[in-house]
């Protein structure tokens, strides 16, 4: 009876293991959270790999137009599109690869075996077709569940994490800026891809002597010199500042990124300084973003691929003048006096932007200047000077 007892025990106990090995379902994704699609068309399929060493499920979707596509076909599509993607088979898969600087994927077992909605596949996959809403699978034994021994029968049940889409940040070349403001050796391009009411991407130079300089303390100083651009900023509860609206405006645009949207890159990466801490040197790149129009590349890491169009030179000369700054004699040969406002600093600008001479005194030496027309700024107004 004891042996009897025991029989049935371990027949019981292997059929509740059994059981729970069958009840096991390959984890899959929702088409909705797929973050990168290759392909066009219509028809849509979800691909996904799931890997050991470490034990890693990525998932692509795909489109197409044709009724039905091979799983291999695929495959070579999102191989040549994502060039951190790669397999190696003509009939069967012998490897899948993902690399993308940071994961290093590849085979550690000895069979590839795929899924398709959840089933082991009846077909090599250079002749298993795919139509639209079915999902394809592959995995490694070695980091699956077998669910039918004799016919070799896995499912992977790792949860499935979309793949980042692919993007590179928009830059300009140096050579192509139009408009350069400040004066020194060390060079930065400061940029702006404004959401609202187009994706519009505008770049202005910036020049400056000091071995740094704060992104605040640069977008100031072109705030001050070219009056379409603006922006506004406030505490944060990290600290630091927070951009709380950037703006350009003039007789024909009116664009706005809104602060508590945006984000911005310095050399194509995302900084997570506020922009108040975070420096600069010669020969960085800075792009403010708002990531409603931006790529997704990572958890909260967006690019902005618009094309960089540099920003013309500021100077409306009717505007400038209706600024009233009063400034005597004026067409000026040696010298002019400026009326200013306690000890504040006039700034004079050529008609390219370039600041060309600073002083605090009343009484300024323009003979240094080139004849030509200049603006002087006080306090954030500025009139024309005409030096002959």
């Amino acid at each position: 009876m004891v042996k009897k007892f025991t029989l049935f025990f371990l027949l019981g106990i292997f059929g509740l293991f059994t059981t729970n090995l069958f009840a096991q379902e390959d984890a899959s994704i929702d088409p909705s959270q797929i973050k990168y699609w290759i392909g066009e068309g219509q028809n849509e399929v979800v691909f996904i790999v799931n890997w050991n060493e470490p034990d890693t499920a990525l998932a692509w979707g795909y489109r197409f137009d044709a009724e039905s596509i091979t799983v291999k076909d695929m495959m070579l599509e999102i191989q040549a599109t994502d060039y951190r993607f790669g397999f190696v088979g003509e009939s069967f898969v012998s490897d899948v690869t993902f690399n993308d600087g940071v994961l290093d994927l590849k085979l550690a077992g000895m069979w590839w075996m795929y899924n398709v909605n959840g089933v082991t596949a009846g077909e090599y996959f250079d002749a298993q077709t795919i139509t639209n809403g079915d999902w394809v699978k592959f995995g490694d034994e070695s980091c699956g569940t077998i669910i039918d021994p004799q016919m070799y029968t896995y499912v992977w049940t790792k949860e499935v994490a979309p793949v980042y889409a692919l993007a590179d940040e928009a830059m300009i070349d140096p050579a192509d800026i139009q408009y350069w403001i400040g004066e020194g050796m060390n060079e930065v391009i400061f940029a702006v891809n404004f959401a609202d009411p187009a994706d519009v991407c505008f770049a202005w130079g910036y020049r400056f002597a000091t071995e740094s300089i704060t992104i605040k303390e640069m977008m100031q100083a072109i705030a001050e010199v070219d009056l379409r651009f603006a922006f506004t900023d406030e505490p944060s509860s990290w600290g630091g500042y927070m951009l709380t609206d950037l703006t350009f405006n003039d007789d024909e645009v009116n664009y706005d990124l809104n602060g508590y949207n945006a984000m911005y890159n310095v050399n194509g990466v995302q900084s997570w300084y506020t922009f108040d801490e975070q420096t600069v040197v010669n020969g960085d790149f800075v792009k403010w973003g708002d990531y409603n129009v931006g790529t997704e590349i990572a958890p909260w890491v967006y690019v902005w691929e618009t094309t960089v169009q540099p920003v013309t030179i500021y100077n409306d000369v009717e505007e400038i003048a209706a600024l009233n700054v009063k400034v005597y004699p004026n067409p000026a040969t040696d010298y002019i006096m400026v009326e200013t406002m306690g000890t504040s600093a006039v700034q004079i600008y050529d008609m390219t932007g370039r600041l060309v001479l600073t002083s605090t005194e009343t009484k300024i030496d323009v003979r240094s200047l080139e004849t030509g027309v200049y603006f002087v700024r006080v306090n954030g107004n500025a009139t024309k000077l005409v030096v002959k």
